[in-house]
């Protein structure tokens, strides 16, 4: 049964019929019921099913980063609908069933502010280093905007990140990778 709760004009809640009325994002949304559902399965839902699989499965792990990194772009939609619209498009490489992730191109947040100068990062003992040249007052960028970095390990499936490592102005922020994560590359 569904219930009315802004009067007959409003949205309502619960199923009414064919249609099944809920709130999204806090608009008032409604949805009919499947009459049948046929599931044919073919060869093109099977690929675009794989890849939808191999960059949710990556998104998952970095969710809370791609939160922050892809807020601004997420107008009517959630931030990670965003990164996967963005990632399906750039970052599967392949042909079915052997997709892969191109690490260099994933997408893991996406803005207007610009992006410090000359990044580059070093290792020792397991923390990695970044450095960058500090770019405040260019275009958006202000030298207390907050350094957002994320590394991953494919291998293992696992990712580290901080939304506020350091400020740009600062140049140099230091990260700790997991100990088991020596010798393996990352990205």
């Amino acid at each position: 049964m569904g219930k009315i709760k802004q009067g007959i004009l409003g949205g309502f809640s619960g199923k009414v019929g064919p249609v099944i009325g809920s709130s999204w994002k806090g608009k008032a949304v409604m949805k009919a019921i499947a009459l049948s559902y046929n599931d044919r399965n073919s060869v093109a839902q099977q690929e675009q099913r794989a890849k939808f699989a191999l960059v949710g499965k990556f998104l998952k792990r970095v969710n809370g980063f791609i939160a922050l990194g892809f807020a601004k772009k997420a107008v009517g939609i959630t931030a990670p609908n965003a990164a996967m619209a963005a990632n399906l498009e750039s970052a599967v490489t392949g042909d079915f069933p052997n997709y892969s992730l191109a690490m260099n191109k994933v997408l893991v947040s996406d803005g207007k502010i610009d992006l410090p100068y000359n990044p580059g990062a070093t290792v020792d003992s397991g923390t990695l280093t970044f450095t960058w040249a500090d770019n405040t007052g260019r275009g958006a960028a202000l030298a207390d905007d907050q350094v957002m970095v994320l590394v991953s390990n494919p291998p293992v499936e696992q990712s580290v990140y901080t939304s506020a490592l350091a400020a740009r102005s600062t140049r140099t922020a230091d990260l700790v990778c997991p100990p088991a994560w020596s010798g393996n590359q990352v990205h």
